[in-house]
């Protein structure tokens, strides 16, 4: 055995020996490194489950695919509903302020946009008679119609967090 591996063996033998002595010294006086608590997952806001669950229809299934969902089958009918009644209204406020030419809003900003709508008590409960309104009148589910929306105190509060994101298009016709 040369002398290089002498002093190697020796270097690794006082290293393990230092690690063993601290090792024993944290278990001794029980300062062993504990993982921190895990803090608690911020809450965000969710939408209220409504209707009775796993009752949603094949074709909101394919409206909500279209649209860039992933539908579970565990919603109601009525949970599909609203989420397709948000996201027109979402789209037609935000072709309110930008104008039609560069077509929906990014799916950022639709998100943005679509968890207001859902999470707001007030918003949501007049998106949803919107969309009632609109079925009642003899608009199809899913029309790809492009509503005129009142400007009313919900209007205005999705109106200003859009704003935040678009850029508001002279030529639209202000109401």
């Amino acid at each position: 055995m040369g002398a290089e591996t002498l002093v190697m063996l020796v270097a690794f033998l006082w290293g393990g020996l230092v690690l063993y002595r601290i090792h024993k010294r944290r278990q001794a006086s029980g300062s062993a490194r504990t993982p921190a608590a895990p803090r608690p997952p911020a809450t965000a806001p969710e939408m209220p489950r409504v209707g009775q669950p796993g009752t949603i229809t094949y074709n909101q299934i394919k409206a909500l695919s279209r649209n860039s969902f992933a539908p579970d089958k565990s919603w109601s009918r009525e949970e599909a509903a609203l989420i397709l009644d948000a996201v027109k209204y979402l789209r037609a406020v935000c072709r309110d302020i930008a104008g039609n030419e560069d077509g929906p809003p990014p799916l950022e900003v639709q998100n943005h946009l679509l968890r207001l709508i859902l999470t707001e008590q007030d918003i949501r409960d007049h998106v949803r008679k919107w969309g009632e309104h609109r079925r009642a009148a003899g608009l199809g589910d899913y029309a790809d119609d492009e509503p005129v929306l009142s400007r009313n105190n919900q209007y205005l509060r999705v109106e200003a967090e859009a704003g935040r994101f678009l850029t508001v298009d002279e030529a639209a016709p202000s109401r």
